[in-house]
């Protein structure tokens, strides 16, 4: 019987390290090459009124954000980007904007406003 205890209090143990000891990739931080690619704005309200935004992450931290209007160049805008942890949320700065970010398998999304429907997509690696 005191052995069948200390097989029992083995098991506990094992089962307590899975438990609490390991962790999931989940949690772990995107790598910066993730991010690097085109992304362009896009909203869930089809009715409305913004062209759609063309982002480009480069590999060396370098973003450019151009702003189209009537699906003309309007302006662009350039500068650094980076990434870091908000509690374990991975956030995506450039300019003066953060955004918490969504990955799900391939697909890349920098929340602009779920609630609105609004946020940047990858649409593909940039050169």
């Amino acid at each position: 019987m005191p052995q069948l205890r200390a097989y029992a209090l083995i098991g506990m143990f094992a089962l307590l390290g899975v438990i609490f000891g390991c962790t999931s990739g989940e949690n772990a931080q995107p790598k910066p090459e993730t991010f690097v690619g085109e992304y362009v704005y896009y909203s869930a309200d089809k009715g409305a009124p913004h062209d759609p935004d063309k982002l480009t992450l480069r590999a060396d931290r370098r973003y450019t954000l151009a702003h189209m209007a009537g699906g003309r160049l309007r302006s662009t805008e350039e500068g650094t980007w980076r990434i870091w942890s908000n509690r374990g949320q991975p956030q995506l700065s450039f300019g003066n904007r953060t955004y918490p970010v969504e990955i799900k398998g391939k697909r890349v999304r920098l929340l602009i406003d779920l609630d609105l429907g609004h946020w940047y997509e990858k649409t593909g690696d940039s050169g």
